[in-house]
């Protein structure tokens, strides 16, 4: 392979892994303001904020497809057999290159667990606002606690015999 060729093959998955890694970032932040929106109970902002995820999203699915096609080509032109993994396909770039790519890498997989991380968050927060607002509406309103049946197995309200 030539220097020329390993160079523009590098390039172009150092940009795709950077602009992955952004994004991904972005979407995290979008994550945290959304929980935000939530805890104020700004549910107009909750239809913008959802919006603005599912864009982002298809945006970092386009950007991981072009991330695998740029990964693709470098291992095609590096000849690397489909076992090895990313840490050993960089290291037969010449050290600024690899280094460069780790790097790039190393921000990306950050990035991940960063979404990872806030989408945790999210999720439980929304199950523990859930749940203390079914046991709040449970005990304000216990006629409407779910359905109670006698023996014969007909419903029955709360506090029929």
């Amino acid at each position: 392979m030539s220097e020329k060729e390993w160079t523009v093959q590098t390039s172009t998955l150092k940009d795709a892994l950077q602009e992955e890694a952004r994004c991904l970032n972005d979407f995290a932040a979008r994550q945290k303001s959304m929980q935000a929106v939530i805890s104020r109970r700004r549910w107009t902002e909750l239809d913008k904020e959802v919006a603005e995820l599912k864009a982002l999203a298809e945006k970092i699915e386009a950007l991981e497809e072009d991330r695998a096609s740029a990964y693709g080509s470098l291992r095609r032109a590096l000849q690397v057999r489909d076992r090895e993994d990313f840490l050993q396909v960089v290291s037969r770039l010449p050290a600024v290159e690899r280094e460069e790519l780790v790097a790039q890498y190393r921000r990306l997989k950050a990035a991940v667990i960063r979404v990872k991380a806030s989408a945790g968050l999210l999720s439980y927060y929304v199950r523990s606002l859930s749940e203390t607002m079914r046991v709040v509406l449970e005990e304000m309103l216990p006629h409407r606690k779910g359905r109670i049946y006698s023996r014969s197995g007909r419903t029955k309200q709360a506090g029929e015999e």
